[in-house]
């Protein structure tokens, strides 16, 4: 009877686990499937092993954090820590942070999709008054995947951040040779820029898509890989991509 009682004991606790994970996963899957669709562009991943294989760290590129002006928290009472939302602003394949709100309401006004961010400080020295509030966005910063998958990605991103590089290299050399002369002979950084091999493949471009709550969450519902979407589904296939040999 005792040996009974551990084992019905054991088959309840896994059954309450289960039963939990069943639960979360529905409601991640209700989350990824009821929200407004938006695509935010990201910078370079970096894979790293964890118990649970690879996953790719993810940088949005005009998400990390956004300035707040002074006055409006305080004309809003909010304090640090206290959380603000965002109206989104399509800019071509992507989304962009538009104005700060107190409520997800006002920002829905906006007509478009809504990010939540928490408000924060820039440390100043004491007895100074910082300038401005700084905003911390609330995004999911993980995407599971293979190691395979997470190097091949990875790959991808710096090919693409090197591209841009050299395109911004590029332009500022040919900006400066026609706005100081002077200062662009002496420049280090244009030495080996040939201003007449101007750039012109076209940099790809990454982005995460995400499902949004109207009241700000966002949940990731799969990869943008310049121009080719994919999307995660709880049954299917995930993302697999090979590194280049």
């Amino acid at each position: 009877m005792i040996g009974m009682s551990y084992l019905a004991c054991a088959a309840l606790g896994l059954a309450v686990i289960l039963a939990f994970l069943g639960w979360m996963t529905v409601r991640h899957e209700q989350a990824r499937s009821s929200g407004v669709e938006v695509v935010l562009q990201t910078y370079p991943i970096d894979p790293r092993d964890v118990f649970f294989g690879h996953y790719a760290v993810l940088s949005y590129r005009d998400f990390g954090t956004s300035d707040v002006p002074l006055g409006w928290p305080l004309e809003q009472g909010l304090e640090p820590g206290d959380t603000v939302y965002f109206a989104l602003t399509p800019a071509g394949e992507f989304h962009q942070p538009g104005e700060a709100f107190a409520s997800p309401e006002e920002a829905l006004s906006q007509g478009g999709p809504v990010l939540k961010a928490y408000l924060h400080t820039p440390y100043v020295p004491e007895g100074e008054t910082p300038d401005v509030y700084f905003a911390r966005f609330d995004l999911p910063r993980q995407y599971f995947a293979d190691p395979e998958t997470a190097l091949a990605l990875q790959e991808d991103f710096q090919t693409a951040t090197q591209m841009q590089g050299q395109r911004n290299n590029w332009e500022h050399c040919r900006d400066l040779q026609q706005s100081d002369p002077e200062g662009f002979e002496q420049a280090w950084r244009c030495d080996d820029i040939d201003l007449a091999d101007e750039p012109t493949a076209d940099i790809p471009q990454y982005g995460v898509i995400l499902s949004v709550s109207d009241t700000g969450e966002a949940v990731i519902k799969g990869l943008y890989l310049d121009g080719e979407r994919v999307i995660d589904t709880l049954t299917g296939p995930r993302l697999v991509r090979a590194r280049d040999e």
